[in-house]
């Protein structure tokens, strides 16, 4: 009997979650399945079966996901892929994304963005490197906030879980289409965050909650007492801010937080003022600094036209995945947005939809592509207009794991 591709049924839930969890290297208790199960829609997953055993998963789940300027787009999330390792190099993997992205298309996402648990295995699966994960570490011993930036007290206080859970989806929705790359939360997904996150972690805390009227941070504490020496360890597992102001005022309360030496986190982008804003430059530390989202453009010309441009000019585009006849769109772009038609013209730039996926959301330079010979330009100054259009402010980052 070959390899049955099918849709799975709650029959299958308990099983379909052995099976997810083994893959990554830890089992699901029936708490960990109850918590999990109200955000999964199981008919955007596919199960790979050998007779009655499940040998692999992969889905998505639905999102809208900002591009620069504040727009958003359907987009399927990939999440749970795995096969299993007894199973390998049988083309289980192939069939069960070529299944997952036709899911996809028919409910008319333009887009398919994944966070990978290795870099080497989608890129042939269209998907491209579009936004960078930065893991910081901050020293906190003396760090405040500069005296010249700093606000107004009072403006920070915290909130119990049910506060939360009021609190936090409002200012989501407001914060997530101001940085590119970032996806919407359901009601089910807000709520199952502030209850996964009541419960301790390991060696850490029960989640805290800073709330302030444009934004919020979430954390939790290790506590680490060196003979009667507190070197507790802050774990920062979001800051949304909204504003500026709420930024500043979230950070300056972070950093007072008594017996904390050291923040790790990675909800501080690249370009986050942070490290300007405090008395110490140096005290924010990058200490890893990878691949964040992966993006796969399903529908090359819905995506181009939701974003906004840094400059207005007009270039053609060819879009070549191995043995696939040439796309080719004329892309004008401007501060208002982007408009595409299909054109036959000699193309400015030639890439693969993996490459596309990388531009589109402004994080990635056209140049550094070049150079590492994803994309071609047909001349220099094709890819300097090319450098000026794609770019963005801000970077485009993501804080939600899926």
């Amino acid at each position: 009997m070959g390899i049955e591709i099918r849709v799975p049924v709650e029959e299958d839930w308990v099983a379909f979650c052995h099976v997810d969890g083994r893959a990554f290297g830890f089992t699901y208790t029936e708490q960990d399945r109850e918590d999990r199960r109200p955000t999964m829609d199981l008919t955007r997953f596919r199960i790979a079966c050998d007779g009655p055993e499940i040998v692999g998963i992969a889905g998505t789940f639905s999102f809208d996901v900002a591009v620069p300027g504040g727009r958003t787009l359907p987009m399927g999330g990939l999440t749970w892929v795995s096969t299993a390792a007894t199973h390998r190099r049988q083309g289980i993997l192939t069939r069960l994304m070529d299944a997952v992205h036709r899911d996809v298309d028919e409910r008319g996402e333009p887009i398919a963005n994944l966070s990978a648990s290795q870099a080497g295995i989608y890129e042939r699966f269209g998907y491209g490197i579009a936004t960078s994960s930065r893991v910081a570490s901050i020293s906190t011993r003396g760090l405040q906030i500069a005296e010249q930036h700093r606000g107004p007290q009072g403006a920070v206080r915290f909130m119990s879980d049910d506060e939360a859970r009021n609190a936090i989806p409002p200012i989501w929705d407001r914060y997530r289409r101001l940085r590119p790359g970032e996806v919407s939360r359901s009601g089910e997904w807000h709520d199952g965050n502030v209850t996964i996150r009541a419960r301790p972690q390991g060696n850490a805390s029960a989640t805290f909650y800073l709330g302030h009227a444009d934004g919020y941070a979430v954390y939790r504490v290790v506590d680490t007492w060196n003979d009667g020496f507190a070197e507790h360890e802050l774990q920062l597992t979001e800051l949304v801010a909204a504003t500026p102001v709420a930024h500043l005022a979230l950070w300056s309360t972070l950093l007072d937080m008594d017996l904390v030496t050291t923040i790790k986190t990675r909800a501080v982008p690249e370009d986050d003022p942070l490290g300007y804003l405090v008395t110490d430059y140096r005290a924010v530390r990058t200490v890893a600094l990878m691949d964040g989202i992966w993006a796969n453009v399903r529908d090359p010309k819905t995506c181009l036209e939701a974003r906004t441009y840094a400059t207005d000019d007009e270039l053609v585009i060819a879009l070549v995945d191995g043995d696939t006849p040439g796309r080719r769109v004329s892309l004008t772009g401007s501060a208002e947005g982007g408009s595409c038609r299909t054109v036959r013209t000699k193309p400015d730039l030639t890439m693969s939809t993996a490459t596309l996926g990388g531009l589109l959301y402004g994080g990635v330079r056209p140049s550094r592509l070049a150079a590492a010979k994803k994309l071609e330009a047909r001349s220099d100054d094709i890819l300097r207009r090319a450098e000026l259009l794609f770019p963005m402010a801000p970077l485009p980052y993501c804080q939600t794991a899926y």
